[in-house]
């Protein structure tokens, strides 16, 4: 077998370190957890980082003189923050070096809009990137509801399974529609298309009436990882 290039040794060095600094700072849990922490609210902003070697951020607003969401790691499970209503504009920075702003997202926010930004990508091949997503959930109409958020650099397009539902593509960068299910543990997998390597795979405990995101993050040949978050309570 060849050797693991010297560059290569030292980027994976690094992404464990962050994913260990992640897992002290109260980040994720596996595919199975359910994300929050203290001061989580049901409507808002929050973060979704999926890149494996992006440093922690803060999320701020126009209209909030402090950060509304502070240092989201890689694959950290923190919540919705509340938002002010009106028109502002959402900055998202580097948290060590608040002058550093990865993206900029103008929103006109009540107090029942919820907005999730995904931070994706990498600092070498494609870039840090970054998209807002409006968080309109349907009516669960008793179902469990989850949708997959494909934030896995290496993987252009993922195939995702819900227990029994049809299968859905979901593009890097991108999300499924919420899939109805029933609650309890459901087997949720994903795979990259082109080949099959596995992101995701196993049972995840849903609660019916409820609305969820698994955020798949990390990059393969790596380090990948799966981190549920509850959008509807």
């Amino acid at each position: 077998m060849r050797p693991m290039p010297r560059c290569d040794l030292l980027r994976l060095f690094v992404c464990v370190a962050i994913t260990m600094l992640s897992a002290c700072g109260g980040g994720g849990g596996g595919g199975g957890g359910g994300g929050g922490s203290e001061g989580d609210s049901a409507y808002g902003i929050r973060v979704l980082h999926a890149a494996l070697d992006g440093a922690p951020v803060d999320i701020s607003s126009s209209a909030s003189g402090s950060p509304l969401l502070s240092r989201q790691f890689f694959a950290g499970a923190k919540g919705y923050r509340s938002l002010p209503g009106g028109t502002q504009t959402l900055s998202l920075t580097r948290t060590q070096t608040p002058t550093s702003v990865i993206g900029n997202f103008s929103v006109d926010a009540t107090g029942s809009d919820r907005y999730t930004i995904l931070l994706y990508g990498d600092t070498t091949t494609f870039g840090l990137r970054t998209r807002l997503i409006k968080d309109e959930i349907p009516d669960a109409n008793g179902s469990a509801l989850i949708r997959v958020v494909n934030g896995v650099s290496k993987a252009a397009d993922v195939t995702v399974s819900v227990g029994v539902a049809p299968a859905q593509s979901v593009a890097f960068g991108g999300n499924s529609d919420y899939i109805a299910t029933a609650g309890g543990a459901v087997i949720v997998t994903a795979v990259r298309t082109v080949d099959g390597s596995p992101i995701q795979s196993g049972p995840i405990t849903l609660e019916a009436g409820k609305a969820y995101t698994l955020l798949l993050a990390g990059e393969i040949g790596y380090y990948v990882k799966s981190v549920l978050f509850t959008d509807a309570p």
